[in-house]
């Protein structure tokens, strides 16, 4: 039998520049891992970015250098059948509606089509919802995505596999028969915190000193990063002593520079900005931080909960759909009811007065992670497309 040839088509793009292809870096380093675990040919297609280059985390590389092949479409170019053209399966993404079609491609070329999803219809709503003002636009993109939901279903009761990143999203397509649950995160099983290194750590929770909470990721209204502030203004002006650092930037940072600046917050919380995740952030967390806080106010499966866990810090969030199932599984922080900010306030009040709370989660955070490593994960991943490959009957 020959090796088979794989094709990813993700819902990231690449900039190209001077022919040199220019990869999000956490898309490469998934490429190369590919490159290393799958036996046969690997190709991506990939749609050509005409927005401005991030300014972190990017990957330059002209086309001899890649260790796989690339293929860049212009905007708005649909992916055709002749791209397909030897692929033995296609890993598509199913959150991208303009990958809707590939599975029935796919069908009449006799290649296995396995989709990769992450958002479930709630999620697309509640994005929907809080990014349009105008009240028009909103029910039109409201309708467009349940235009979009009802053929993703229908495209998914024929595909030949589904790996699904978190449990909303492995829950709302459980009809496919061929399915795989995994979380998404950036973190290799020997950066996962040691246990001599966590209970270096923990030893600072027996001393009463001000609990130390910490929050990575964008700053925008999604990820509840306005919330963050006034979190820690019901916490000062309950005499709760703490320590608040916030790592990231967006859309409603300076927002959150005035607030704390209006509220004397200053000595309470540090807005550190932009950090190297494996450099910087991931160290500080393992290191110095008690509790993450996350007030993701949508139920999307962001890679953050596990690579916190990964640090061995457990988490106090909103009850989304996401953080919900992740209590499910394991007991590794603490839930509060949607835009409820009180009641975080209440359970970290709680925690301050009881440190062997922290202390349990903590382990429980560090056990789970182990189990759910990028290295496991990813291996995981590539024997479900294995099997799918291997399998007799397409369809």
């Amino acid at each position: 039998m020959k090796t088979p040839h794989l094709i990813i088509t993700p819902s990231v793009p690449v900039w190209m520049i001077d022919n040199a292809f220019i990869f999000d870096r956490k898309f490469y380093d998934g490429m190369l891992l590919y490159t290393q675990k799958w036996s046969g040919k690997i190709s991506c297609i990939m749609s050509l970015s005409s927005e401005k280059l991030p300014e972190f985390g990017v990957v330059t590389l002209e086309n001899d250098q890649l260790p796989f092949t690339c293929i860049a479409l212009k905007q708005k170019q649909s992916i055709t059948a002749e791209h397909l053209h030897g692929a033995d399966i296609v890993l598509a993404s199913g959150d991208a509606d303009n990958q809707l079609h590939l599975s029935q491609l796919c069908q009449q070329q006799q290649i296995k089509c396995v989709y990769i999803i992450e958002y479930i219809p709630e999620t697309r709503y509640q994005i929907a919802a809080l990014s349009t003002k105008n009240p028009i636009v909103k029910l039109r993109r409201l309708f467009y995505i349940w235009q979009q939901e009802r053929k993703r279903v229908a495209v998914f009761k024929h595909c030949d596999g589904l790996q699904s990143n978190g449990t909303p999203a492995y829950g709302e397509y459980h009809y496919v028969p061929n399915k795989l649950l995994y979380f998404d995160t950036r973190v290799f099983k020997d950066q996962i915190i040691q246990d001599a290194a966590l209970q270096q750590r923990l030893t600072y929770l027996s001393e009463n000193k001000p609990l130390r909470l910490a929050f990575s990721g964008r700053l925008i209204q999604m990820k509840g990063a306005d919330h963050l502030v006034e979190l820690a203004l019901k916490l000062k002006q309950s005499k709760i002593p703490f320590q608040f650092t916030i790592y990231g930037a967006g859309d409603v940072e300076q927002e959150m520079h005035a607030f704390i600046t209006k509220h004397q917050l200053s000595e309470q919380v540090v807005m550190a900005g932009v950090v190297d995740f494996y450099k910087t952030l991931i160290p500080e967390l393992q290191q110095s931080v008690d509790v993450f806080v996350c007030l993701h106010r949508q139920s999307d499966p962001s890679c953050t909960y596990l690579e916190t866990l990964s640090c061995g810090v457990p988490i106090v969030g909103y009850k989304n759909r996401a953080f919900s199932g992740l209590l499910e599984l394991a007991d590794i922080g603490w839930g509060g009811e949607l835009n409820n900010l009180d009641e975080i306030c209440s359970i970290i009040s709680h925690l301050h007065e009881n440190r062997t709370d922290i202390i349990e989660k903590s382990k429980n955070s560090a056990a789970f992670a182990q189990q759910h490593d990028f290295d496991t994960t990813f291996q995981k991943r590539i024997d479900h497309l294995i099997s799918t490959v291997g399998s007799a009957n397409h369809g």
